[in-house]
């Protein structure tokens, strides 16, 4: 039993170790984006591309809501997608 624990720790570990590397790597392309994109519209998109693909890392991973209710993570993760898609819609329109 504490084998099968500790496997499953380690995978825990190595998948918030490989989902904080991707979140400092999506910050890093977020700030550079402002250098190499000079459509204002294409850079808000993509800027908030990036923090919807950040929020779902943060909802699944670390909050582990991949293991809740549904409707709790599908509560969080519509939140994750509707405010970037409002903050879109009132800077975009």
């Amino acid at each position: 039993m504490n084998k099968d624990k500790s496997i499953q720790d380690f995978k825990t570990k190595n998948l918030a170790t490989l989902s904080w590397l991707l979140l400092i790597a999506l910050t890093i392309v977020a700030v550079l984006l402002a250098s190499f994109i000079d459509n204002r519209s294409l850079y808000i998109v993509s800027a908030l591309s990036i923090v919807v693909i950040k929020g779902q890392q943060i909802v699944d991973v670390f909050m582990e809501l991949h293991h809740a209710p549904k409707l709790w993570r599908w509560l969080l993760l519509s939140y994750i997608i509707l405010i970037p898609f409002i903050i879109a819609v009132i800077y975009l329109v």
